[in-house]
């Protein structure tokens, strides 16, 4: 689209504006119109207009944002070999206890009370991290489930319910926002205390209100520490290997049968779902590797058939 000027220049520039430019002093009882003047205000105006036009609001960035998440590459196999070491609850809150005690008031302080309002804030807000950190890094390093290969996430379904991985989390990065929230709230009363006495007390308060809510919920993090070895025991399957699936009834030697085909010792990975563990192992044949896998439980065919291992 052309600009609204080009239109003025090459159209529509009345005969005064000429009149005006040939006679630049000016004649007298001739009246003069500021074509140009106009065309230029026009060409500003409607510049202004279409380029803000175009500018992304915050809406806009924000709803790109969501779906350059959601339109994200998944995953390829191997997730779970990259989870997070998760520490059990009770690890958390002694390491985070010990190490807001050494916190020591900032050297220069003369005032006793002054001296003690700033240990006391500088110990809770020591706390507060070292309990929040760890459980941020855990909540933004486990990987959201629908970023997932489909194997994988059928892994999660199968081993663990439907909704409970993504409950968990929830759960943890909820405890961590109560945490910080009581946290700075302490960590500022502490500050705001009149005398060494109050900022005392106010330390041993917040100390007590942030050990009682991560005990309140601290089952969260053994649950997430649970899932974690639990998918990390899961066996990694190159999809695009072959693989042969040894199916028959109980008790007739298919784990055997693995032992004996397998190259190597096969790997034991543990499947909850079941009743027993799944056995795989590898074997190679006329320079072509094969999976070979004793899949426990039952297998439902694209037929209807149902095999009973």
């Amino acid at each position: 689209m052309k600009a609204p000027s080009s239109l003025f220049l090459k159209g529509h520039v009345l005969p005064s504006s000429i009149f005006l430019l040939r006679n630049s002093k000016g004649t007298p009882n001739v009246k003069m119109h500021p074509i140009w003047c106009l065309c230029k205000a026009i060409q500003t105006n409607s510049y202004e207009i279409s380029n803000g036009s175009y500018h992304p609001t915050v809406q806009q960035t924000t709803e790109k944002k969501t779906m350059e998440k959601l339109s994200r590459k998944v995953e390829s196999i191997g997730a779970f070999q990259k989870l997070p070491i998760v520490m059990p609850s009770i690890d958390i809150i002694g390491s985070a206890l010990r190490k807001a005690r050494k916190v020591s008031p900032t050297k220069g302080i003369a005032n006793i009370a002054k001296r003690e309002k700033n240990k006391g804030a500088k110990q809770l807000d020591a706390l507060m991290k070292e309990i929040a950190v760890p459980l941020r890094t855990y909540v933004e390093n486990f990987p959201n489930k629908m970023h997932l290969h489909p194997y994988e996430r059928s892994l999660i379904e199968l081993t663990l319910g439907d909704g409970y991985y993504e409950m968990v989390l929830r759960k943890v990065d909820s405890l961590r926002k109560r945490v910080v929230s009581v946290g700075k709230e302490h960590a500022s009363l502490c500050a705001k205390s009149s005398s060494k006495r109050e900022a005392e007390e106010r330390l041993n308060e917040g100390l007590k209100k942030i050990e009682e809510i991560f005990a309140q919920e601290r089952k969260v993090v053994d649950d997430l520490l649970g899932i974690a070895k639990t998918l990390r025991a899961m066996p990694v399957i190159n999809l695009e290997t072959p693989t042969l699936c040894l199916v028959g009834a109980p008790n007739v030697g298919k784990s055997s049968l693995v032992h004996v085909l397998s190259t190597g010792k096969p790997e034991i990975c543990n499947y909850p779902f079941t009743t027993r563990g799944i056995l795989m192992g590898h074997i190679i044949l006329n320079f072509q590797k094969f999976q070979v896998t004793d899949t426990p439980g039952l297998l439902r065919r694209h037929d209807g058939i149902i095999w009973k291992s």
